[in-house]
């Protein structure tokens, strides 16, 4: 599979290693950032692993 930005719950489930519950969720409650295509969350895989990291690192969570 490409990498694209973008990716369905199972999809970045994999890349990142979090779980589905986690993700999915996180897109419920808006802590994970995606948007919403009919009834399917998409995830943004580069704006979670920046939002991730800088929480990580003591940062706030305004990514």
């Amino acid at each position: 599979m490409e990498h694209t930005p973008f990716m369905k719950i199972k999809d970045a489930a994999r890349v990142t290693g979090l779980s589905q519950y986690y993700l999915r969720n996180g897109c419920k409650d808006g802590s994970v950032p995606h948007v919403k295509s009919g009834t399917v969350y998409l995830v943004n895989v580069p704006r979670l692993l920046e939002k991730l990291d800088a929480l990580e690192q003591g940062g706030k969570e305004n990514v």
